[in-house]
């Protein structure tokens, strides 16, 4: 550290006035930012290995020639194990998409932006970049060759395979290997010879991305390229386990890498593409694996362990996608993705349309892909929660899943009925307990926060697909406070998830499962109780619900856009002209759906008060789609639903980036925090990313129990404000989201052609 020092005054004239050490990732050298008297910063780096910093000044000094974005070397030390380069900031692009990787692929528009920019910049490093190199400077070799894909192989084999303990005939795993590594190394022609060799970046992933303040990306950590295949960095960066890109984003990414190449080089078909990059995306796949392995389960390097699951995911679906001419890798590869410990956390599902999730192909058009940033086919695993009672003298039980998590509460900060004679024979499941711990209050304040925690982490762990969590409370004796917190917890979750949960009071030798809730109905509501007064004077002989655009009411339009999605049970509600909606749906045999009509003939309830007259027509434990009747859109209804449901949102909005003078506010996690008027100003609650709620949003029943608290006639947003900051209500974006809201006059002919466009 101190020659760093002394490197930067060498380069400075002074000590820096502040040095901040950088969290280290999967690299050994060690990075601090120094900062001057007048704030200016940069980063000073400390190295293990003369060659490879040598590779990363080299390279540096390169690619700044080239005019490249990628940081400058400011001052380097004779032996180059310490040297300092410009600061690009602390936002790496693996940051600034974490809300979509941690909403399982659900990216955001700004976030699949920052995606394009960077996958187009990549061509320009690779093939510019590469433009009079000396390759010879590369470390840890000059090139990708046979010899480095199989010591690759063979670090996954020894570092990952092998700790898994699969049995495996090594000679002709190492065939297979040989095979492989020919394949991807074979000579592709004239066109790398046209510059002389493309330039492989070798670790081109999120994490090695930093913006500039326009969104910009600039380049780090490319000490590790070498000549190599532009397909190599592609696979890594689009395949990388934990970004969870969705088929479809990485399918469009695919594109825009293709298209960037082309104003650098002569780029192959498009077939003879897609098939070479599926075997870089194999073998990329199982290099990191071995790295993993290494990493994750040598080191002990937690980021490493947990990249282990969906990288497995990864090779699952690769294997299952693609056909590869090498039968005894493929056999043992199928195995290790069947072992216990690898157990499937995310299934691919199967699609009417004969195509699969994982389709490597950019260009192969699936006649099902809507423009939605969720997806319908998306799935998960059932999860069990498990809570014990326990007392601290018998130590605290063991998580038999193997996972070895879980949270453990000591209950032993309350008071404890135990102390007094009435109490000692009785447990925390019985009524004289639970009544001198509930009036006592210390208990509730105690549990108020144990349920905050625990609901945060259920739901992460129902988003992600895990299927095992547990949670234990021990107290003295395991007998009063520990059964009675238990007892409470396992009750809360399962009614605000629905899901399995099991119970086991050890010291009481009581055990019990509350079994997950059966899928419900699934059902929606339509909003068609509005007087329509924007669409007179049509709507001064008929409800707005039943005029006509292209030849069909508006509520036919949204009723069969529910069909089409698989709703089952539809209310609708009705006042203005009441009995013509009714007869229209009664006409029709109410589409052969269950229709339930909600009558507000006695006066209009509003959106929120529509909703709480028409609770006692649905289903309890379901949650419901809302849809206003004059809202057309290409929203992919049945996604939305699934989602809401995979995320446990108490509520989620749909909501767009369209004008308007009213916005709903979100916080970062795109929970929303209020309201604004932008025309007069007016706030209501906390301001935030401002976005345009779109008329459809999903329910669910944990919300339907706060109506309760309402007046009968009300507004939904009043009740969305009212308890935003402690219900969980969810805005998402939805990508090339067309939304008509058909509401005047003037919109009919916009109605019209809306509908022609989206025939299909």
């Amino acid at each position: 550290m101190q020659k760093l020092i002394e490197l930067y005054q060498q380069w400075k004239g002074a000590e820096p006035a502040n040095i901040q050490q950088l969290p280290g990732a999967g690299s050994n050298r060690s990075y601090f930012r120094l900062t001057d008297t007048e704030g200016q910063t940069v980063i000073g780096v400390i190295g293990t290995s003369r060659d490879e910093d040598h590779a990363f000044i080299y390279l540096t000094e390169h690619f700044n020639r080239r005019k490249l974005p990628v940081p400058q070397i400011l001052a380097a030390s004779d032996d180059q194990l310490r040297y300092i380069q410009t600061d690009l900031g602390s936002i790496s692009l693996f940051d600034a998409i974490r809300g979509g990787r941690e909403a399982g692929g659900r990216y955001t528009l700004k976030e699949q932006e920052l995606l394009r920019r960077t996958i187009r910049e990549l061509p320009n490093v690779q093939i510019r970049g590469a433009r009079g190199l000396d390759f010879s400077n590369c470390y840890p070799q000059a090139e990708f060759d046979v010899d480095s894909v199989l010591f690759d192989l063979n670090y996954f084999k020894y570092c990952f395979l092998k700790a898994t303990e699969l049995d495996f005939h090594e000679l002709k795993l190492e065939a297979d290997f040989r095979l492989l590594a020919k394949d991807l190394t074979i000579d592709e022609g004239d066109r790398s010879q046209e510059t002389g060799g493309f330039f492989l970046y070798r670790d081109f992933q999120a994490r090695n991305v930093m913006l500039d303040a326009k969104g910009n990306p600039w380049f780090i950590d490319y000490q590790g390229g070498r000549k190599g295949p532009y397909y190599y960095d592609l696979a890594s960066f689009l395949w990388q386990a934990s970004a969870k890109y969705p088929h479809k984003l990485r399918r469009e990414l695919v594109y825009e890498y293709y298209n960037s190449l082309k104003h650098y080089t002569e780029v192959p078909p498009v077939r003879h593409f897609v098939n070479r990059l599926s075997l870089f995306v194999l073998f990329r796949t199982l290099q990191v694996l071995g790295a993993y392995g290494f990493r994750g389960y040598f080191e002990q390097k937690k980021h490493f362990i947990e990249s282990i699951p969906p990288a497995i995911q990864n090779l699952r679906e690769l294997i299952s996608d693609r056909t590869f001419h090498y039968p005894y890798l493929m056999d043992i590869l199928r195995q290790l993705t069947e072992l216990p410990q690898f157990a499937r956390v995310e299934a691919t599902a199967k699609r009417a349309d004969g195509y699969k999730t994982t389709d490597l192909n950019p260009y192969k058009a699936h006649p099902q892909d809507g423009p939605a940033t969720f997806s319908k086919y998306d799935a998960q695993g059932p999860l069990v929660v498990k809570v014990f009672s326990f007392s601290y003298r018998k130590g605290i039980p063991e998580d038999e899943s193997g996972n070895g998590g879980g949270y453990v509460f000591d209950c032993r900060s309350t008071h404890n009925p135990g102390r007094y004679e009435p109490y000692k024979k009785l447990t925390g499941l019985d009524e004289p307990v639970i009544r001198f711990l509930e009036d006592d209050g210390e208990i509730l304040t105690f549990l108020d926060s144990v349920y905050k925690l625990a609901d945060a982490h259920v739901r992460r762990y129902i988003q992600r697909g895990f299927t095992s969590l547990m949670f234990s409370f021990g107290c003295t004796g395991g007998q009063h406070r520990s059964v009675y917190s238990a007892q409470h917890l396992a009750e809360h979750i399962h009614e605000k998830f629905g899901i399995e949960v099991r119970i086991c009071h050890r010291e009481q030798n009581i055990r019990q499962t509350i079994p997950a809730r059966k899928a419900g109905v699934k059902q929606a509501m339509i909003f068609a109780a509005g007087l329509g007064t924007r669409l007179k004077p049509l709507t001064d002989t008929m409800p707005k619900a039943l005029v006509k655009v292209g030849g069909q009411p508006l509520l036919w339009h949204v009723i069969m856009k529910l069909k089409s999605a698989g709703f089952e049970r539809i209310v609708v509600n009705v006042h203005h002209f009441a009995r013509q909606i009714v007869d229209y749906l009664d006409e029709n045999n109410r589409f052969g759906l269950d229709i339930r009509i909600s009558d507000e003939s006695d006066g209009l309830l509003e959106t929120g008060g529509g909703i709480k007259k028409a609770l006692p027509l649905l289903d309890s434990e379901s949650s419901v789609l809302i849809h206003n009747v004059d809202i057309l859109s290409n929203a992919d209804l049945a996604g939305l639903y699934a989602l809401a449901e995979r995320e446990n949102a108490d509520g989620l909005l749909l909501v767009s980036r369209r004008q308007t003078k009213r916005y709903l506010q979100f916080d970062n996690d795109m929970r929303l925090i209020g309201w604004k008027n932008v025309e007069t100003g007016e706030v209501k609650g906390d301001e935030g990313l401002s976005l345009a709620f779109s008329g459809i949003h999903v329910l669910s029943p944990s919300a339907f129990r706060l109506f309760d608290e309402m007046p009968d006639r009300f507004g939904i947003m009043d009740f969305y404000l009212k308890y935003c900051h402690r219900q969980a209500f969810l805005g998402r974006e939805l990508n090339d989201l067309q939304l008509l809201d058909v509401g005047k006059l003037d919109s009919l002919d916009l109605a019209e052609q809306f509908l022609q466009n989206h025939k299909s």
